[in-house]
């Protein structure tokens, strides 16, 4: 039995909002469903929208969805969702035929064991679309589609994910319809306190993202304007931190997400909870949305008027766009596979598949490499960094087995200006499975260009001089100094106490002069002219 705390309410046979009370907390019992392995503990509520309210990863102890602990109906009667109203619960879910949260997000759905053995158990939730409200807003119009979705949820032993085959089938005529997962992220969060922390991140694999509705359009002067003109287009930086989120608002990928992964990290402890689909171009949409950093913390969520909530929703859709339908031809169906897992000790992803999760990340110099591998297979990956010269003959190479631990990450950290580059072309961070290479990372070695603000508190002198370049520095004591092309190849270097140094450079162009003391770093961009 599953207990959910809300402001008492009743709503009539459409599913609309029939009476409430604004002072009245009451408490409803869910015959909630739980599926369980060594790893993983899910409960699951078929009777309030065929939601997963629960996903526990027992070796940190730690839920990873948001759950309300008081609901409150809200936006009654504005035209905003399709029963005119709505109360947050928390959860996955799945949101059809209409856009936003659907028909069906607070309806019953049937429910079907399809598999229980040793090995794996599969329960099914489904409904058809056959509910047509009349009091509905005018732009919910799909209509009554006989639709019917198939949310099927399946564990198998020894996996610490689980999986949700997505199926729309139409037996019927043709018709247009939106189907979106919506997913409210609370990963590394306490069991009973899923408050998801200003520290979180949304790691999404995208260049840019389109601003969509936000109060008094503070989303648009966040991130710089992305090339092509549209200003409601962004590059997708601050977005991803919703430390930066001022208020509530809605953004999508732009154009689409294309990759076949998104998650949300929680960087208090490192811990992150990925989607994954099997097939990307069936789910192109994703919509990102919070209710503001602050706004959610600080809510009371025993006071009606503080809808608001700390937690992040982002939603998958087959559409792009809210309000922006697809068709389904009679008798034809759309259909995917979402996984859900989390992860330990790797604070970015760059690449990942039902096994493994990689990511690199370069901070100036250095190089960080992370691979979490929580499930033991028969594979055996390495991540690696590799320095190749300007003829890819390969001059510096470190690489480590990737172990599989439930609570660390295998690491390797490169600080790049170790290593000799003075015939160095090109950075790799690879992973390798079996020994072939199953993703890379590429990275430029180019050194802070003058542009960006000076990080020392020294400014050397500086002039050419008899084919050299000369530096007089205030005082004598330990530096290093190195000279670099534009494509970020080292030309020279020393080391020094001295209060002036002399570098040679391969005749006419432009340098960039780059000096380490004391743990400050000066740059400096010249042009030799002859």
């Amino acid at each position: 039995m599953i207990q959910w705390r809300h402001f008492d309410y009743s709503m009539n046979d459409n599913y609309s909002l029939e009476s409430y009370s604004q002072s009245d907390i009451v408490t409803t019992t869910f015959n909630g469903i739980v599926l369980e392995n060594e790893l993983v503990k899910i409960c699951l509520i078929p009777e309030f929208g065929a939601r997963i309210i629960s996903f526990v990863y027992k070796p940190t102890s730690k839920e990873q969805l948001y759950q309300n602990p008081v609901g409150v109906p809200y936006q009654i009667e504005t035209g905003i969702f399709y029963h005119d109203w709505l109360m947050v619960y928390g959860g996955i879910f799945p949101t059809f035929p209409e856009p936003e949260h659907g028909k069906y997000w607070n309806v019953p759905w049937n429910e079907n064991v399809l598999e229980e053995s040793q090995e794996k158990i599969t329960l099914s939730m489904y409904v058809k679309d056959e509910l047509d409200n009349p009091d509905r807003p005018g732009n919910y119009n799909n209509g009554v589609t006989g639709i019917t979705c198939y949310y099927d949820v399946s564990l198998e032993a020894g996996k610490p994910y689980f999986t949700v085959d997505v199926r729309l089938e139409n037996d019927e005529t043709a018709d247009d319809i939106e189907y979106w997962t919506c997913l409210t992220f609370a990963p590394g969060s306490e069991i009973g306190n899923t408050d998801t922390p200003s520290e979180s991140e949304m790691i999404v694999p995208i260049d840019n993202y389109q601003v969509g509705w936000n109060p008094n359009n503070w989303m648009n002067n966040l991130d710089k304007a992305a090339p092509g003109g549209n200003s409601n287009v962004r590059e997708y930086e601050k977005l991803a931190h919703l430390s930066n989120w001022e208020d509530q608002g809605i953004a999508y990928a732009h154009p689409s997400l294309d990759q076949n992964f998104y998650r949300v990290i929680n960087h208090t402890n490192e811990q992150g909870l990925f989607r994954m689909s099997n097939d990307q171009s069936k789910t192109p949409g994703l919509k990102f949305w919070t209710w503001g950093d602050s706004q959610g913390l600080a809510a009371d969520p025993n006071d009606f008027e503080q809808e608001e909530r700390p937690y992040i929703e982002l939603w998958s859709g087959i559409s792009n766009e809210f309000f922006q339908s697809v068709n389904v031809d009679a008798n034809a169906s759309i259909s995917f596979t979402e996984t859900y897992w989390p992860t330990v000790d790797i604070p970015t992803v760059t690449y990942m598949n039902d096994e493994i999760a990689f990511g690199s990340t370069q901070n100036q110099s250095k190089v960080d490499l992370n691979a979490y591998q929580p499930v033991g297979s028969d594979d055996s990956y390495e991540i690696e960094f590799r320095v190749l010269d300007n003829r890819d003959i390969e001059v510096y190479n470190a690489m480590e087995s990737v172990s599989a631990d439930f609570l660390l990450s295998t690491k390797i950290s490169i600080d790049i200006e170790t290593i000799n580059l003075e015939s160095a072309s090109k950075l790799e961070a690879n992973l390798t499975k079996n020994g072939t290479v199953v993703w890379t990372d590429v990275y430029e070695y180019v050194i802070s260009s003058i542009d960006e603000p000076l990080v020392a508190t020294f400014e050397p002198q500086l002039s050419v001089e008899n084919n050299q370049l000369k530096l007089v520095f205030e005082g004598n004591r330990p530096r290093e100094v190195h000279l670099f092309d534009t494509m970020g190849k080292q030309i020279n270097q020393l080391s020094t106490q001295q209060k002036s140094a002399t570098l040679d450079y391969s005749g006419a162009g432009i340098y960039i002069i780059h000096v380490i003391e004391n743990n400050r770093r000066w740059t400096k961009k010249v042009a030799i002219r002859d």
